[in-house]
């Protein structure tokens, strides 16, 4: 056999094995959270993500994209929502759509901008450069240390930054990506480590997920750390759903589950641990906890909750500090009496020690996992309603009046959804 003939085998032989690793990621997907698909497999498939071109301005929806309802739209601050569709993989029975992320227009829902991805997409948001979003690489369990990518891109989605966290041993998660200067950011990382959990019904030799938060340069120079192991016992984790101690290896105990970072000022910022019903406020230049704000069913909290009825949050997401010094953040409400997903904001004495609810906002839905809230600059909150999906996304008025609703298809699901200006 010649060279050129070799070289064409090689060629069609490695192009059959990635449309079979396409096929195949795309059949079994993440159907059981708890038999993630093969290491391999997902880092094959999403290694090929330039397969996917990125598109601007298209004439239509393209093939697999699901359609969105929009529903309300009175009084919503002008310009685009960012987000990052996908099928829910527990869902049986619905629609199969693809994963994308996208950008449409607010007043119209045309689709602006799009790009397809061979894996879940996460955290499609506007950066000063264009936009940023991450790529899912390996699939934890229940979402607890995934691996992947970060990457800046400019406006016409070309790449201009890869980032990962560069923490020893540990993943790149794909959980929050915060711009915490002109040249820096700040990322979640998860690493791995043996615990005795015997104490509370666990294994000698259990394998524990740790959060760890790395700030980095935009040239991948690690500028801070900040190690959870020394600061977050697994003790603390509440009693759940999601929350499993007793695991014997291979099988990860995820005690915290870090999902959202939010800077305060220069040297503090929040962190929220699903796992554990608790936010921490962290000092960078000692990185110790100031303290810690839990719902009702955290063993660490150290607030009382004022004029909620609820007592508190349950395995919150998306906690961002506010110019006024209050918190606002997506309750899933998943140990709530009730289950219904609200957002809320506290007024925050961290001298008393209070969190006073001073504005909440649900509809009937519940979501118990994922979710997104952002204060936008005509005073109104974005809310998206991750796993919920009618709508899947809200703009709603300081008085609680909907300016802009949308809905997609049952069985999908969102992450997060961002403002994006005008275009």
């Amino acid at each position: 056999m010649n060279y050129v003939r070799r070289r064409t085998v090689v060629l069609l032989s490695g192009g059959a094995l990635i449309i079979c690793a396409y096929i195949v990621s795309q059949t079994i997907g993440m159907k059981d959270a708890s038999s993630p698909p093969p290491v391999w497999l997902t880092r094959t498939v999403a290694g090929f993500q330039f397969l996917h071109a990125p598109v601007l301005r298209p004439e239509k929806a393209p093939d697999g994209f699901p359609p969105i309802e929009i529903t309300v739209n009175n009084g919503a601050q002008a310009g685009t929502l960012l987000f990052t569709p996908t099928t829910n993989p527990f869902s049986n029975g619905t629609a199969q759509f693809k994963p994308f992320i996208a950008e449409i227009d607010k007043a119209s829902g045309t689709l602006i901008a799009y790009r397809r991805m061979a894996t879940k997409g996460y955290l499609f948001q506007p950066q000063p450069e264009g936009y940023s979003y991450a790529k899912l690489e390996h699939v934890g369990v229940n979402g607890a240390g995934h691996d992947g990518v970060h990457y800046i891109s400019n406006e016409r989605l070309e790449t201009l930054y890869s980032i990962r966290s560069g923490v020893e041993g540990g993943t790149t998660d794909t959980h929050e990506f915060v711009r915490s200067g002109v040249n820096t950011i700040m990322l979640i990382s998860y690493r791995k480590r043996r615990q005795d959990l015997t104490a509370l019904g666990g294994a000698a030799d259990a394998l524990v997920y740790d959060p760890v938060i790395v700030e980095r340069s935009l040239d991948g120079e690690t500028l801070w750390l900040w190690d959870g192991a020394d600061h977050v016992p697994v003790y603390d984790a509440v009693a759940g759903p999601d929350v499993h101690l007793n695991v014997a290896p291979p099988a990860i105990v995820d005690h915290a589950h870090p999902n959202a970072i939010s800077i305060v000022d220069s040297d503090h910022i929040l962190l929220s641990l699903k796992h554990q019903d608790c936010v921490l406020k962290i000092q960078k230049s000692t990185g110790d906890v100031v303290w810690r704000m839990g719902g009702p069913a955290s063993s660490c909290n150290e607030f009382t909750f004022v004029e909620d009825a609820m007592g508190g949050f349950s395995h919150q997401h998306s906690v961002r500090s506010l110019p006024n010094g209050n918190i606002l953040l997506f309750d899933n409400g998943t140990l709530h009496p009730v289950q219904e997903s609200r957002a809320v904001e506290y007024e925050i004495n961290e001298t008393d020690k209070t969190a006073r609810l001073v504005w909440s906002y649900a509809n009937g839905q519940f979501s118990h996992a994922q979710g997104s809230v952002e204060r936008l600059q005509n005073g109104n909150t974005l809310i998206g309603w991750g796993f919920a999906t009618r709508p899947f996304v809200s703009e709603v008025q300081p008085d609680g009046t909907p300016a802009f609703e949308a809905n997609l298809p049952d069985g999908q699901i969102v992450y997060r959804v961002y403002q994006g200006p005008e275009r």
